[in-house]
């Protein structure tokens, strides 16, 4: 029996989530930084959300009701979008040692942005309005995580900004 193509591609989405919440919990108990060490684990929770969302999808299809995600026969160009090399790389042990809580959280911002190209390469592949619109809302939450993840770098760096807005002018 043949696996829709569908079920192997949110499968492949349900895997990157997790491989997601494992990468920000590991990073989390490296960091030193408390207030970073918190978002890490915010948006591990986050990560988790994702995942049961898709899960949902999925147990929806499989059961034969409404499903946003579009049938398998139109699924090919969704699936195009997972492949081996999209796969969320192993961080170097060696690297993460030595790295700072900035280079840490630099890498998490790194995997988010992946994750938010990830799903608008979906989007974009989608069939149905409804596909279109939950990958379309992932890959937002991904830039918003992205956004966090940067304004705490700004934050530790004290380069005068936070969300990209200047805190303090020379002026002032």
């Amino acid at each position: 029996m043949q696996v829709p193509e569908i079920v192997v591609v949110i499968h492949k989405a349900i895997d990157k989530e997790k491989e997601a919440i494992t990468t920000y919990l590991h990073l989390a108990k490296i960091i030193k930084d408390v207030k970073a060490k918190n978002v890490l684990i915010n948006l591990a929770s986050d990560e988790v959300g994702h995942m049961n969302k898709l899960e949902d999808h999925l147990t929806s299809y499989l059961q034969g009701k409404a499903w946003v995600i579009p049938p398998a026969e139109e699924a090919e160009a969704v699936a195009a979008v997972f492949t081996k090399s999209s796969k969320l790389e192993k961080i170097d042990p060696g690297k993460l040692a030595r790295a700072d809580e900035i280079q840490i959280l630099e890498i998490a911002i790194d995997k988010e942005i992946a994750a938010n190209q990830s799903y608008l390469g979906l989007a974009k592949g989608a069939k149905s309005k409804e596909a279109r619109e939950m990958f379309l809302a992932l890959a937002k939450e991904e830039d918003m995580h992205a956004r966090i993840l940067k304004a705490e770098v700004d934050s530790i760096g004290q380069n005068g900004f936070w969300f990209d807005m200047q805190e303090f002018t020379m002026e002032q």
